[in-house]
This record gives C-alpha cells, sequence and structure tokens, in this order.
C-alpha cells in the first residue's frame, strides 16, 4: 500500500523590494556645542557646584511640575538613588511590572530588595487590581514603570499605596514630559525617575533624574549619588549615608540643557507620528495597534504594535529586511526570565506572555517625515496582506 500523501504547505516568499532609508535622527540641540564648549572653558568637568547641572536639575523639575531635581550618571543610577533613599529594609517586597528594563530590577537586588512581579493589562499598564493581587505583609513599595511613554492608573495606584501605606517611585525613563490628566507622570509618586540615555526623548547619551516634591528625600539622593558625602560638614570629612558616585557630568548635563526647551515639542512630534502610523494600521490584516490608557497622553518612546504570535518573528524579519527598525517581542520574555539573578522567580504573567508573544517595537522618532512614516505603514501592509491567513 503506498504510503499517505502530505501535501507540502505553500511557502511564500516575500515580495522583492528596495530597503527604506528613513531620516536618522538627530537628537542633540545645536546649541549643545556651545555649552560643551562653555563647559571645558571652565577647566572643571566635574558637576559639583557646575552651572550646566544646576540648570539641568532646575529645568527638569520645573518642566514637570515637581520641586526638586537631582541630576545622576545614568537612568540605572536614578533608579538606584530613588531606592537607596526610601531606605527599605533588607527583604522588603518592591511590586513592579515584568514588561521592563534591567535598570528597573537590579537596583532593588543590589540594595537587599525582592522585586515581586505583576501582570499588565491590555495597555501594557500597571493596575490596582494586579498590584492589590501580589501585596504581603513584606511589601514596602510599588515601582510603576510608564512603559513606552504610555502610562499605568498612578492616580489610583497612589491611592492603594497610601491605603497600605507603601512607598511609591515612578520609573518614567521611557516617559518623558508625560501626562496624565493635567499632571505629569513622575510627580504622583514619591519620587519620579527617569533616563537621558542616547534612545530617550530628551537625551545626553547617558545620564538621569530624580524628581520628587520631598525636601528629605530630596537630601537622601544628592548625598547617595555623591558617595554619601555631607559637604556642608566642616573639619574631618562626613559621610551619614552609604552611598556611590552617580555623579553626572558637566559635558552631560551641558547637552540636556541645551536640548531641554525642545522637549514638548519632540513629544509633540511622537504623538502625531503614532496618529499617523494608527489610522495606517488599523484597517490592516492581522494589525491591532497599541493603545494607552484613556485619559493619558503618551509620549511615544516607540511605537508598539501587535501581530499574530506565530507570524511575530516571520514579520520582523521582512521588515528589518525591508530597513524598518524594528524588534520583534522587545525583551522577548518577562524581565525575570531575562536576569540571571532573578531566573528562579515563576510569577502567573499570563497577559505579558501573550502580548511578548505578539509585540512588535517600531523605533519611531520625532525627525521620521511623513513619508518615511508612510512608507513604513506601507511595508507593514504589505507583510501583513502576504502573510494572511497563515497565523
Amino acid at each position: 500500500m503506498p504510503a499517505p500523501h502530505h501535501p507540502t504547505p505553500p511557502q511564500t516568499t516575500p515580495p522583492q523590494t528596495t530597503p527604506l532609508h528613513l531620516t536618522p535622527r538627530r537628537p542633540f540641540a545645536p546649541e549643545a556645542l556651545d555649552n560643551c564648549a562653555a563647559a571645558l572653558a571652565t577647566g572643571s568637568l566635574s558637576s559639583i557646584n557646575g552651572r550646566f547641572t544646576a540648570e539641568l536639575e532646575t529645568g527638569f523639575a520645573a518642566l514637570h511640575g515637581a520641586r526638586h531635581g537631582i541630576a545622576t550618571s545614568s537612568g540605572t543610577a536614578a533608579i538606584h538613588t530613588a531606592i537607596a533613599a526610601l531606605d527599605l529594609p533588607p527583604g522588603t517586597e518592591v511590586v513592579l511590572p515584568p514588561i521592563t528594563d534591567a535598570g528597573s530590577v537590579t537596583p532593588l537586588l543590589v540594595q537587599g530588595l525582592v522585586p515581586v512581579f505583576c501582570d499588565v493589562d491590555d495597555h501594557l499598564a500597571m493596575t490596582p487590581e494586579a498590584i492589590e493581587a501580589v501585596i504581603t505583609p513584606r511589601t514596602g513599595a510599588i515601582m510603576v514603570v510608564h512603559l513606552f511613554g504610555g502610562v499605568s492608573d498612578v492616580r489610583a495606584i497612589r491611592a492603594l499605596a497610601d491605603l497600605h501605606g507603601l512607598k511609591l517611585v515612578e520609573d518614567c525613563a521611557q516617559a518623558h514630559a508625560t501626562q496624565l490628566g493635567e499632571f505629569h507622570v513622575g510627580t504622583f509618586g514619591d519620587i519620579g525617575m527617569f533616563s537621558l540615555q542616547q534612545s530617550k526623548h530628551l537625551t545626553s547619551g547617558d545620564g538621569g533624574l530624580c524628581l520628587t516634591n520631598d525636601d528629605a528625600l530630596a537630601a537622601r539622593m544628592r548625598l547617595f549619588r555623591d558617595k554619601g558625602w555631607d559637604r556642608s560638614a566642616t573639619g574631618a570629612r562626613s559621610y551619614p549615608v552609604l552611598g556611590l558616585n552617580y555623579r553626572i557630568t558637566e559635558l552631560q548635563s551641558a547637552v540636556a540643557v541645551a536640548g531641554l526647551p525642545g522637549l514638548p515639542a519632540v513629544v509633540a512630534r511622537r504623538r502625531q507620528a503614532a496618529a499617523r502610523l494608527d489610522a495606517a494600521l488599523s484597517t490592516m490584516p492581522g494589525i491591532t495597534t497599541w493603545s494607552p490608557p484613556p485619559a493619558a497622553e503618551a509620549s511615544y518612546w516607540c511605537y508598539p504594535f501587535f501581530v499574530p504570535a506565530a507570524l511575530r518573528d516571520e514579520f520582523g524579519r521582512r521588515l528589518l529586511a525591508a530597513g524598518v527598525p524594528v524588534t520583534p517581542g522587545y525583551i522577548g520574555a518577562p524581565i525575570f526570565e531575562c536576569l540571571v539573578a532573578t531566573a528562579d522567580i515563576h510569577a502567573p504573567v499570563p497577559h505579558t506572555r501573550d502580548a511578548l508573544s505578539r509585540l512588535i517595537v517600531f523605533w519611531l522618532h520625532e525627525h521620521h517625515t511623513d513619508d518615511d512614516l508612510d512608507a513604513v505603514a506601507g511595508a507593514i501592509g504589505a507583510i501583513a496582506r502576504d502573510l494572511e491567513g497563515q497565523a
């Protein structure tokens, strides 16, 4: 008897296209060169009593409606500085989401704290309900991560934190000048933490900032980022707290200060660009656009969208071949599975896993032209039509 015949599934060949050449980002303001020259002319690039660092701290705080700005050498340093200022006992649990960068998690581990992960919703945001489900008697703080320039309902999370007597900090590394109602994220919690890393809305290559309205926390953060050194003391040096050297340099601050006045326009343009892509992608087969929570004005650190999980990697491969800068799956797995130090953590986060399995991140920026965006949408549409029905 002849063996049963199993037809070979049809093989599709992506259409041959010339890779796109999208407009590159130009993240540094022209005034940055003059500022750097002025900093160099002083003969000192230390931020201790530095003019540009003071301007950056004051200006960034004012833009976001905060009383204090404390600059640091990186966004991770900003998170570590904030967490250290809370002075939580070792073993204290801190709730955070599983879609984030390692920089949100490692400062907790260094401080002897225990990260506890709650699931995210359809907006990739934390919710009070998901947070409350993992609060225990050992919980001491909540770290909200405003992913991709979106917003979690931090007003409701603030109320939850107050109800349980918990500290609240906001990781705003991807959410510069992002608003929830009339207020900026980073000002709802005890401390807001920001990054000036190369890909961020406002950048100096690297660097970070903490914002707070609490005078005591501001004082502790200033000590921690300067090795715990109380420079106001006379006589023998005084190190009243354990700290690290997380000082920003005057060159970093000089670059960031130059870009600060243009930050609202950067965010506004990214919103316009995202809206243009949303309109184009909303009718494409198999494509689901990302939506920030209601009442949020997202700042779009990137442009996330979703495709069927079975097609994600192929979709991403074809987009990259077409010259569209994307990252399929973003971090690929919940962050606790990406870090050796948290590999033994097992958290039930089904929405997170589902989202990552379907997620593609397009690295949108403010200098993409409308023609660029239309070309990107065209490439996504062509691939979506070619792969339609294969999921």
